[in-house]
């Protein structure tokens, strides 16, 4: 297949397939231009309130959930104690504590063990290490793995002298959803991407819920005006969209399942997990190449599992059926000759 006659197929991101509904496209490309948004998203936020069911202090919205996980970080400042990041995830809270001089240790999961998380070994290293705060990510990014929420509440009610960062960036498009209803003590920040659901990665949409107290520290190192008014209207608009959401993940869910059982019947080892994405075992050391070959033969993007130092993985998302058959091609080609 020619890189001129083939089309990009992403599979390395995890941003919903079929777009943006249309009357989140809609309420954009009405949003006006030629004037200052609110300070800090005041329609976004009651918007969100109602959505959620949260009191309107325990929400915040912000320039993706990336910016908002990176102002949590710096709330750890100047403690002299460390963030534990539970890995392999998310690398930006990592970053973020490097930049803001917070010392970051690695609780790190195994693989012999499908990376699941053991709460109990976890709440004796936050101990041991003395954390100012932990970050969580459930469900887990690369992996797709998560806890019940109400065992991540009652971990978090053993620690109540620490931050807990919980990531629900997945949440909604995963088999864990319902878990979006569980309320957390009050120092549990959850923070929320509209990104992946919406398909609005353009945008940078994002919120973090929490007590109102933590919230006011947290904006104190924000600045104002951190949400555009096109990204304000289009979080808007989501809120409408709970049904839209709910086929997607149906869709998404189902289409994952299939592509992972296809790709074990080619006798490749898939992950389990409960999101749109899994990870995907390759040759030892072999998922840069991977990576290479694939969007250089046949114009398929997955993600190289070496930045979370999984070297022998890659991670991939579901796709749409009619570009299953490609994708199973294309690893067929490469990992199966």
């Amino acid at each position: 297949m020619g890189l001129a006659r083939a089309e990009l197929l992403d599979l390395s991101v995890n941003v919903n397939p079929w777009g943006p509904h249309p009357e989140v496209l809609r309420a954009v490309q009405r949003a006006a231009i030629d004037r200052y948004p609110n300070a800090r998203a005041l329609r976004a936020c009651l918007a969100l309130a109602q959505h959620t069911g949260e009191e309107l202090a325990r929400i915040v919205v912000g320039h993706g959930s990336t910016e908002l996980l990176w102002s949590a970080v710096s709330l750890l400042r100047g403690t002299g104690r460390p963030l534990v990041v539970v890995g392999p995830t998310f690398c930006e809270p990592q970053l973020a504590a490097h930049a803001w001089d917070v010392p970051c240790v690695e609780f790190r999961t195994r693989r012999e063990e499908h990376f699941a998380l053991d709460l109990a070994a976890l709440s004796d290293a936050l101990r041991a290490h003395d954390a100012a705060g932990v970050y969580l990510c459930q469900p887990n990014n690369p992996d797709g793995g998560a806890l019940p929420a109400a065992s991540l509440r009652e971990l978090a009610e053993a620690h109540r002298e620490r931050l807990f960062v919980l990531d629900q960036a997945f949440l909604a498009l995963s088999t864990r959803h319902a878990d979006a209803a569980q309320r957390y003590p009050d120092n549990v920040l959850v923070v929320r991407s509209l990104t992946k659901e919406h398909a609005l990665p353009g945008l940078r949409v994002g919120y973090a819920l929490g007590a109102p107290d933590l919230l006011a520290r947290l904006n104190e190192r924000r600045p104002s005006w951190m949400v555009s008014g096109l990204a304000e209207a289009a979080i808007v608009a989501t809120c409408e969209q709970s049904q839209y959401v709910r086929e997607v993940r149906e869709k998404w869910l189902a289409a994952t399942a299939q592509l992972a059982r296809e790709c074990m019947s080619l006798g490749l080892r898939a992950l389990p997990s409960t999101t749109p994405f899994f990870l995907l075992q390759v040759g030892t050391g072999d998922a840069d190449g991977l990576r290479s070959r694939l969007l250089a033969r046949h114009r398929i993007a997955v993600r190289s599992g070496r930045s979370f130092g999984l070297p022998d993985y890659v991670r991939i998302a579901g796709c749409r059926a009619e570009e299953r058959a490609r994708v199973l091609e294309a690893l067929r080609a490469e990992l199966c000759a």
